[in-house]
């Protein structure tokens, strides 16, 4: 294996190994103390991540390169409903493990610019995104045209953006006694509740099919 590839597996072991370490000890864990739960040396880690928040945006990027990957491997067919809540469950557990992450940003944001400079990027490359998703559900007729007038689709972006980012901030300060499981399909439901006011009748139609909103778990 040539210096080049080992130093990348050396990389890549490093972001997996952080983002599981801090998840379960939390964003404060030092570089010092991370190299000694790693079983491996300080020098290790700032070879690849001079300090803290260089790993941590490493990680944040990881989480957008995998963000991707489950874009690009949505299954083909018809634009409904249910691929968006199937599509939205997948972010979520990839969001999960991510958590450490998005802490972190919620924790650092105003004081790092290198941070900041990477989540203005990763944001408006997901308004793109979700601006169009939204038209295709327009012009298959399951959501009504009056969504992408300016003012109410500055509202619902806003709701979108809010409730996919912070339903984990939530978890963690309120629900975090409860495992993940149990809390998914209720923030799930709250984030397909915003499309209510905007559904045709066909899309009450395939949003009643899905299930998710009945009584219960929605299976995942």
């Amino acid at each position: 294996m040539s210096v080049y590839l080992k130093g990348n597996q050396s990389r890549e072991e490093i972001i997996e190994k952080s983002r599981d370490l801090f998840n379960e000890y939390g964003i404060h864990l030092t570089l010092a103390k991370m190299a000694e739960l790693m079983g491996t040396t300080l020098g290790r880690i700032t070879h690849h991540f001079r300090n803290k928040d260089m790993l941590f945006i490493a990680i944040a990027q990881d989480y957008e390169k995998k963000l991707q990957e489950l874009r690009a491997n949505r299954p083909s067919g018809p634009v409904t409903l249910d691929t968006f809540i199937q599509a939205s469950s997948k972010v979520m557990d990839l969001q999960y493990d991510y958590r450490c992450a998005m802490r972190y940003v919620v924790a650092s944001l105003q004081h790092r610019k290198e941070m900041q400079s990477h989540i203005l990027d990763s944001y408006g490359n997901n308004l793109v995104v979700i601006k169009t998703t939204i038209q295709h559900y327009v012009d298959s007729g399951t959501l009504q045209t009056r969504i992408l007038e300016h003012a109410v689709y500055e509202v619902f972006q806003f709701q979108l953006t809010n409730l996919f980012t912070n339903w984990v901030i939530n978890f963690e300060l309120y629900n975090n006694d409860k495992p993940f499981s149990e809390m998914k399909p209720v923030y799930l439901k709250g984030i397909i509740s915003i499309f209510l006011p905007y559904l045709t009748e066909n899309g009450r139609k395939e949003l009643n099919e899905s299930g998710i909103l009945q009584t219960g778990p929605h299976s995942m």
